[in-house]
């Protein structure tokens, strides 16, 4: 593995609050970034989430609140900075699309595609989603609507600017070929390769002014400005200096993308396309995290209303249950449906039984057995079944596949409650230096769990450190 690690989230928009499957990827992130520094070292990771604050239903949604757009977006990035530090995410940089490092990259990146032969103008009609910020075709709609957005698509008639996707087709099926770990899971690469080999169209790459009078600007056309997705893919270089510091850029890049399955297309085809027309080696790996359905397996809508808000959630339970729930709880890249008793379960199962009252029993027998902890007293043998525990749970990080690394956490703890209701270190047959043997074994193992869980209970783990080290009770997680 390399020694620098950059990880990515996709950019919201800023038309709304954020929802649940927001929730997901961004503590999945955290996650990712939080365990490769405790690998690498904090110097060493690059952690980088945003919003996405460009296109017709930011500019549309401003005017309804009767706001300016500019003080519309601000309104909005300042509240996904609030959810970020709800969540306790822990990025190196929150970008938005309208910061004027990101401007000027997304500028040049153009003026460098175009220098590539990669852009032309041309008139185009189309039926265009403002939800989705993208044209679709007539078999992209069921019974005339967006699927995502059950609304009718826009009719669309103007002169653009559009990409040579389709001059790309090859050398995007190559990198698949190649990379059979280019995107994760399998299933989204053979989705990927099934609709690249299917045959590639040019995409439209701006919109008019005097129809979208917010976005970037293109280069040398005071009559167009960026369509937003080819402006907000480029922030993922932006961030680590692209058109601005080149060392840095060269530092980092490419990087691990973090994406749902509505944006599988977007991150490892179109912008994969669009870096080879820059000259620019492809992202590293794409993760596409699954899609959290309501609690019948439905799709979750508003319309509907069984959208499960992660305010309420963490109103209710928490911000450990959650982040907890969203990792141990479902599986790292399949739909799931949503579960309140999944969650309370997993909670006061892992959480409060299996880890915290564990600790607690520990440093209450070594305070009343008064043991000495030395790790050089760590039977030999149970040290290495601690360690192949670890050992899997690493596996399984170091592939992104965070659930399956929990649930050996999830062993571990039920092996160490098992062990000292075998071993009974309280019983008063037990000798000291039987009790002190079991003791320093439970106590290796309990601080084995916390750096282990430290990337998704972060202040949770600092107590528990502190309580261990100093020897002194503490309830980790109430009651709910």
């Amino acid at each position: 593995m390399s020694q620098k690690f950059y990880l990515t989230t996709t950019l919201p928009y800023v038309n709304a609050i954020p929802h649940v499957g927001h929730t997901l990827e961004f503590v999945q992130a955290d996650v990712i970034a939080r365990y490769m520094r405790q690998k690498l070292g904090n110097d060493n990771v690059y952690f980088n989430v945003g919003t996405d604050e460009h296109g017709l239903k930011i500019f549309r949604k401003a005017k309804k609140e009767g706001l300016e757009i500019q003080d519309y977006v601000d309104k909005y990035a300042e509240k996904w900075k609030e959810f970020c530090e709800l969540l306790q995410i822990s990025y190196d940089r929150f970008i938005r699309t309208t910061d004027t490092d990101h401007i000027k990259s997304a500028t040049e990146f153009w003026e460098t595609c175009d220098e590539a032969g990669d852009i032309y103008k041309k008139k185009y009609e189309g039926l265009y989603c403002v939800g989705c910020e993208e044209f679709k075709t007539e078999k992209d709609l069921v019974d005339g609507k967006c699927p995502a957005h059950q609304k009718e698509p826009e009719k669309y008639s103007e002169e653009n600017y559009f990409f040579k996707f389709s001059k790309y087709q090859n050398k995007l099926l190559e990198l698949y070929k190649k990379n059979a770990n280019f995107v994760k899971p399998k299933s989204k690469l053979k989705e990927m390769t099934s609709f690249v080999s299917s045959g590639l169209e040019d995409f439209s790459i701006s919109r008019r002014k005097e129809n979208l009078p917010w976005g970037v600007p293109v280069p040398g056309d005071d009559e167009q400005v960026m369509y937003v997705w080819f402006d907000a893919l480029v922030n993922y270089i932006t961030t680590i200096g692209y058109g601005s510091n080149e060392e840095k850029f060269e530092k980092w890049w490419p990087c691990v993308q973090l994406c749902g399955p509505d944006n599988t297309r977007f991150q490892s085809a179109m912008w994969q396309a669009m870096l080879m027309s820059a000259g620019i080696e492809p992202s590293d790996q794409i993760l596409v995290h699954g899609m959290i359905l309501a609690e019948d397996g439905t799709k979750m809508s508003k319309t509907i209303g069984n959208v499960v808000s992660p305010f309420d959630l963490i109103e209710r339970y928490g911000v450990d249950a959650v982040r907890y729930y969203l990792v141990a709880g479902i599986p790292t890249f399949s739909d799931v449906a949503f579960s309140y008793k999944q969650l309370e379960s997993e909670y006061r199962g892992d959480l409060q039984n299996n880890f915290g009252n564990l600790l607690n029993r520990i440093i209450t027998l070594i305070k009343k057995r008064e043991v000495e902890i030395d790790e050089s007293r760590v039977d030999s043998n149970f040290k290495k079944k601690v360690d192949e525990y670890v050992e899997n749970y690493t596996e399984f990080m170091d592939q992104f596949v965070l659930y399956d690394a929990m649930k050996k956490v999830e062993e571990l703890g039920t092996y160490g409650n098992r062990y000292i209701a075998e071993e009974e270190p309280w019983a008063k047959n037990i000798r000291h230096e039987e009790a002190e043997e079991v003791l320093n074994n439970l106590h290796y193992l309990v601080r084995r769990m916390i750096v282990c869980y430290s990337p998704v209970l972060p202040e949770k783990c600092k107590k528990a450190e502190q309580a261990l080290k100093n020897l002194e009770n503490v309830i980790l997680f109430e009651k709910i």
